[in-house]
């Protein structure tokens, strides 16, 4: 049955954020259910919904199967969900405390020494590259996202592509300018499957997303057919290969 996504206050937020030390138990054991009955722990958002069982679903094994299945469940269940709201902390950090805490806890908290600075990083989401890249439901909602620009007919296709190699998401969306402009990042895709240059090492898509941002700058990637944006990628492409061949100018 769906319902409303919900988010903490910022007040809630706030508390949470500097008492981490003191929750450590809760965030390894406890949990938080009793504080979520607590004013402020569920304001609901007026368009976003989602099923709470889609949280018991998620794999915390963190195999590349998992991220790929992971992501995809979250960002087609979370409905209404918008690439603004995808940017409220408030949202995510209920999500990793309340609803998907067993998942965020096996994901990141097991096995592990850095308990505080794992939890500051991936059960909270400041900033844009907070709730991107680091958050642990985030960050799945925002691949499941960009997968959607470069593939739309075909998330999952998209986010195998994505994910193929851990470089790729970091170098792809870590630029925001080109993951969300979908002409563009759909053909970077598909250069991706069609050029094995871009395997045959992690600095490659380094190389080449360097060169994507370096000569992209004015172009209006909207106005331009699939033909014209391959055209001009290839020529990036080109002066990655002879940059990382040259090792000029490193990264």
């Amino acid at each position: 049955m769906s319902e409303s996504l919900k988010m903490l206050s910022s007040s809630v937020l706030a508390g949470l954020s500097q008492a981490i030390e003191i929750n450590i138990e809760r965030y390894t054991s406890e949990g938080f259910q009793d504080l979520s009955k607590s004013l402020g722990w569920a304001i609901e958002t007026s368009y976003a919904s989602w099923s709470p069982d889609i949280s018991s679903q998620l794999d915390p094994s963190s195999s590349p199967e998992a991220e790929v299945n992971n992501s995809l469940l979250i960002y087609q269940g979370l409905k209404g969900m918008t690439a603004a709201l995808a940017r409220e902390e408030r949202l995510w950090a209920r999500l990793c405390h309340v609803e998907c805490l067993e998942y965020a806890r096996a994901r990141w908290l097991k096995g592990t020494e850095k308990t505080k600075s794992q939890v500051r990083n991936h059960f909270f989401a400041e900033g844009l590259s907070g709730c991107r890249d680091d958050n642990a439901i985030g960050r799945l909602w925002w691949n499941g996202h960009v997968a959607h620009l470069a593939s739309p007919d075909d998330v999952e296709l998209g986010l195998r592509k994505l994910l193929a190699r851990a470089n790729y998401r970091l170098q792809i969306v870590d630029r925001a300018d080109t993951a969300f402009r979908q002409p563009l990042i759909s053909g970077i895709f598909r250069l991706i499957d069609t050029d094995s240059w871009l395997e045959s090492d992690d600095k490659a898509i380094a190389y080449f997303m360097l060169e994507v941002n370096k000569h992209s700058g004015g172009v209006i990637f909207e106005a331009l057919d699939s033909s014209s944006i391959d055209s001009h990628l290839r020529r990036c492409l080109d002066f990655a290969k002879e940059r990382m061949s040259n090792k000029k100018n490193p990264l």
